[in-house]
């Protein structure tokens, strides 16, 4: 009896600290019922509405609000399980980390501790982080989508090479397979960090089979391709090619650095007007570059293409140029725009906010700008991406020369690819292109600091007594 009382604890310990994070994550729900959403938000949401698709944005998210349509469910669904799947997704990705860090060295209880810890803070004011569980953005589903990719690699890598749990490492394969591909299939430049989660697939397989570890390194492009064909025909996804206008956005960046390289391109010799070119053009922001849009022809599609390649291959430095200055404002310690999305915008839907908690809503705006934007100290922690980049370069550095840790630099190079996707195109100079990748580092950097921390003071205690 004492025994089954014993079990009936040691399972409630274990349950009680998802359960707190859940209710955290209803709580964020409910403050933000149904949804924040911004104008990208409806175009998404019209899409699910008609059932007709593009891809403009992936349809992925279009498609699943579809089906929720279709149940008698909406928006407030879908928030409802970001909201959740994101607390969650914390918490694993925290003990994930510890786990791979510490070993059995963290008992389970101080492990929850830690995860609940530093839940709570990043969904308190001084991070964005609740606007983001709340918002029906690409960007929402690729922070979440992150943390679970992050957490499961960190336990794939950090099983011991005689681990006999076959079964819970396939789950692990599969899982990171699944969760990668459905973040190739969220955004469009997340296909860069398909590759990174292939590595991790391999390396954590070589040792048990390497064709095996060959094969899994392919895995999640081949099945994000082949999903993302299905997607394509299935839906009758529309083609917005979005592509285009960033290699006309590239090109102008290109003839407002070099009129004498610009003397070159044909395409943009027609098509731009070239006079005053450099002072309209801002690196990085295609809205205030061309305030009156861009438009490219179907006809013109191949003259570009080409015209976009022999660019590359004829002026290499300058190219990579404009692609620096093009992603280097998200990094600029100054702060970049749009820290988080706080509104529904007005719409025909008839969607609109939870009045009831409207003033707890704008209590929460109030101190997260503030912590993010104006305080001098906090606006480090959670309104600059620079920080967290540089983070996760020395974290990389440090497991590279640690003695048997340098498997789990292949963690953290997932968020870097994240980081480094937005080199190969950046429309607009918004906080929260960065921000998945960012978050997956606030989440692993004060895992382990908070640990080293209990390890110190129980150092301590132990020499006091």
């Amino acid at each position: 009896m004492a025994l089954e009382r014993g079990q009936g604890r040691s399972r409630l310990a274990r349950w009680l600290p998802a359960a707190l994070l859940a209710g955290v994550g209803l709580l964020i729900w409910r403050i933000f019922f149904p949804a924040l959403m911004s104008f990208d938000s409806f175009v998404q949401f019209r899409q699910a509405w008609t059932g007709e698709y593009n891809d403009w944005h992936p349809p992925l998210m279009a498609i699943v609000l579809h089906g929720f349509f279709r149940l008698g469910r909406g928006i407030g669904a879908v928030t409802f399980i970001q909201c959740l799947a994101g607390m969650l997704g914390l918490r694993a990705l925290v003990l994930g980390t510890l786990g791979a860090f510490f070993g059995p060295a963290v008992p389970r209880r101080r492990a929850e501790g830690i995860a609940v810890a530093v839940a709570l803070f990043l969904v308190s004011p001084l991070t964005p982080l609740p606007f983001y569980l709340a918002t029906f953005w690409k960007d929402s589903w690729a922070a979440i989508l992150l943390l679970w990719i992050c957490a499961v690699s960190l336990e794939l890598l950090s099983e011991p090479p005689e681990s006999t749990q076959d079964g819970r490492r396939w789950l692990r394969i599969s899982s990171l397979v699944l969760l990668s591909t459905t973040l190739g299939l969220v955004r469009h430049n997340a296909i860069v960090v398909l590759p990174v989660a292939g590595l991790v697939l391999a390396v954590a397989s070589w040792r048990s089979s390497r064709p095996l570890a060959v094969t899994l390194a392919l895995a999640p492009l081949l099945v994000c391709g082949i999903t993302d064909r299905a997607i394509a025909g299935i839906y009758h996804v529309q083609p917005a090619h979005l592509e285009r206008l960033m290699m006309v956005f590239d090109l102008a960046g290109v003839c407002a650095l070099d009129e004498r390289a610009c003397s070159d391109l044909p395409y943009a010799q027609r098509h731009f007007v070239l006079q005053g070119l450099g002072q309209r053009y801002v690196p990085g922001d295609m809205d205030r570059s061309f305030p009156h849009g861009l438009a490219v022809r179907d006809e013109d599609a191949s003259l570009l293409r080409d015209e976009y390649l022999r660019t590359i291959r004829r002026f290499p430095r300058l190219f990579m140029r404009v692609k620096i200055e093009a992603f280097a404002p998200l990094l600029d310690p100054a702060g970049v725009r749009t820290l988080m999305y706080r509104g529904l915008d007005g719409n025909e839907f008839g969607l609109r906010l939870n009045p009831r908690f409207e003033g707890v809503r704008a209590a929460l705006t109030q101190a997260t700008l503030w912590a993010g934007e104006k305080n001098p100290v906090l606006r480090w922690i959670s309104g600059v991406h620079l920080v967290w980049f540089a983070a996760n370069l020395l974290w990389i550095v440090a497991l590279l020369v640690a003695a048997g840790r340098r498997r789990l630099a292949l963690a953290l190079l997932l968020p870097l690819s994240f980081y480094m996707s937005y080199l190969l195109a950046t429309p607009e100079p918004d906080y929260r292109f960065l921000y998945p990748a960012t978050l997956a580092l606030q989440a692993m950097t004060l895992a382990v600091t908070l640990q080293t921390l209990a390890v110190w003071a129980s150092g301590r205690r132990t020499a006091r007594s």
